[in-house]
Parts: C-alpha cells; structure tokens; sequence
C-alpha cells in the first residue's frame, strides 16, 4: 500500500508492506521524506502497524500535507 502527500509542490510517500515471505513474518512502514531520505519502521502485529500508520497521517495532514486528487 502507497500513500504520497503533498505540501508547497513538495513530496512524501509512505509504503506499507509485507516483510519477507511467507507465514509468521511481520510488516514494514517505510516513509520517504522529501530530500528522498528515508526511515523504516518494523511490525509484528497488525494493529500496531494500523494504529502508527493512522498516527503519521494525522500528524501528516495537521502539518499542512495533503493527499493529491
């Protein structure tokens, strides 16, 4: 799942993925700011994983950022 915000013709994405393969693995939240650095965040549980990723957009969207249409 990709999520990228906007702000004053600026960039930044967020990617929501499966980390490995198979059963028993976890996930991985890897937010790329807009200089292109990045940082990565590990999850073993889905509901923490949906509660962080629900937090940076909130924090996202009350910063200025936004969605593009």
């Amino acid at each position: 799942m990709l999520w990228i915000f906007e702000r004053a013709g600026r960039q930044m994405r967020c990617e929501i993925r499966r980390e490995g393969a198979g059963e028993g693995t976890g996930y991985e939240m890897i937010v790329t700011n807009e200089d292109g650095s990045q940082r990565m965040e590990r999850f073993d549980e889905t509901t923490d994983l949906i509660k962080r990723s629900m937090d940076l957009q909130r924090d996202l969207l009350e910063s200025g950022w936004r969605q593009p249409k």
